[in-house]
């Protein structure tokens, strides 16, 4: 008898536990430093010990969680050197890809596409989600990588774009301020990418990433 039902049975169960636990850690009710209950959870969730434990493979490779062996999991969270350091990096890279973008505006589609990343971004002013912020935020920044047609940019931007940001800054301020603080941010960004204004844009990136490391490194 075929085992193809049962693995996609699985396949399923894990999604679903990844997707629950990436909500209740992206909502706040997961908190930076927490430690994850495996008992708990199998529990709560009423799925197997190797389901669950391939969800906290999964959460660990998009770096949400910390998972040690023999220790078991607990939702990630940076402390002061590894938030400067990281800081560091993104501000080179999306500094750099905020200019370049700045110059390819008009080439091809960009201008048409990121604004239309950018609009979908704003429904937030009126009606903020959280969860769907955080998707929304994240396109924003690739629509800009997206542009520069640089591969190898993309891959290390991507790299050091981590959730766990987004996280820790729900430690000092409302979700709802979150969200108005980077939308302000991002529309000013826009503009100097819009108008090509290659140093504009890279300023104000600059700004727009200090700020939120500023904001965690006040929490720890």
């Amino acid at each position: 008898m075929s085992s193809t039902p049962t693995l996609i049975r699985t396949g399923k169960t894990i999604s679903r536990v990844v997707s629950t636990l990436k909500e209740q850690i992206l909502d706040g009710r997961l908190a930076p430093g927490q430690r994850l209950i495996a008992n708990d959870l199998l529990e709560e969730l009423g799925v197997s010990r190797g389901s669950l434990r391939e969800a906290f493979r999964q959460l660990d490779a998009e770096r949400l969680i910390n998972l040690t062996p023999n220790k078991g999991a607990i939702v990630r969270k940076l402390n002061i050197a590894e938030v400067n350091k990281l800081f560091e990096i993104r501000i080179a890279l999306e500094g750099f890809a905020a200019r370049l973008a700045a110059e390819k505006i008009d080439l091809k589609d960009n201008r048409k596409l990121f604004i239309d990343v950018l609009e979908r971004g704003r429904r937030h002013q009126h009606n903020p989600i959280f969860s769907e912020f955080v998707i929304d935020n994240r396109d924003f920044h690739q629509a800009i990588v997206n542009i520069c047609e640089n591969d190898e940019l993309g891959k290390l931007i991507d790299k050091y774009q981590l959730p766990v940001f987004m996280l820790q800054l729900r430690q000092v301020m409302s979700k709802e301020q979150i969200i108005k603080n980077a939308l302000s941010e991002h529309e000013e960004i826009a503009s100097a990418i819009l108008s090509s204004s290659p140093e504009a844009a890279y300023e104000a990136m600059k700004k727009h990433l200090l700020h939120s490391s500023q904001l965690i490194l006040g929490s720890l």
